[in-house]
């Protein structure tokens, strides 16, 4: 009995897309996606022009004994096969020149991009000096402003306290800072600046000097004027 042929469709192995061919049976070498060559290096093409000047060499100097004891076809594929290697030296001339121009435009693009890199490195280098000097002067500086932020939430929570139990008619004691309310609400609880503000300590795991961490907050706050 003979065997079912199977179809088989190739993907492309880098965007999945369905290659343009489809052969039954067996998979087919000659189908098979050729990837380019890469390019020669000037070295490599030298190598190929003197390989290419030896075979013209050795073909110009059997020319002779060809003329004398070979017959006139001979004579003719003998200088058919000096033109081709004529033409394939001119060819390696050609493709030696554009492979020197080529390789000097990459190494000026390698040697700017070198150049960048090592002025981006030292720039860095200078702005992680000034880094450390100035976290040192925010922890300086954080410090400053923790007995301010005490005073803000004494006062905040007086306050508080206050609007919580008013006297007969009475009006809510403002707060005195511009009002922050939940979800852009007015009637929200006003939350103080000092409840607010997060000074962490430089470093990993070192803890607050103002604050502790907050829970994501699930509504946006809104910054109202008094």
């Amino acid at each position: 009995m003979n065997a079912i042929p199977t179809v088989s469709v190739r993907h492309n192995r880098h965007d999945g897309n369905v290659a343009p061919f489809v052969s039954l049976g067996r998979n087919r070498p000659d189908l098979q996606p050729v990837l380019p060559a890469a390019p020669r290096t000037s070295t490599q093409i030298s190598a190929e022009r003197a390989a290419a000047q030896a075979e013209r060499e050795a073909l110009e100097a059997s020319r002779a004994n060809v003329l004398l004891s070979g017959r006139a076809d001979d004579v003719a594929a003998l200088d058919h096969r000096i033109a081709l290697t004529k033409i394939r030296l001119d060819q390696l001339g050609a493709q030696h020149a554009a492979a020197v121009i080529a390789e000097a435009q990459a190494q000026a693009a390698h040697d700017a991009e070198q150049k960048r890199r090592k002025d981006l490195h030292r720039k860095a280098t200078k702005a992680s000096a000034e880094v450390e000097k100035l976290a040192a002067e925010y922890v300086t500086e954080a410090q400053r402003l923790v007995p301010l932020l005490e005073k803000i939430r004494e006062r905040a929570a007086l306050i508080e306290a206050a609007n919580y139990a008013l006297p007969d008619g009475a009006d809510p004691v403002p707060p005195g800072e511009p009002r922050c309310s939940w979800n852009g609400k007015a009637d929200q609880p006003h939350c103080s600046i000092a409840g607010r503000v997060k000074l962490p300590n430089p470093g990993n795991d070192t803890g607050f000097i103002w604050g502790e961490v907050a829970a994501p907050l699930p509504y946006r706050i809104v910054h109202d004027s008094l």
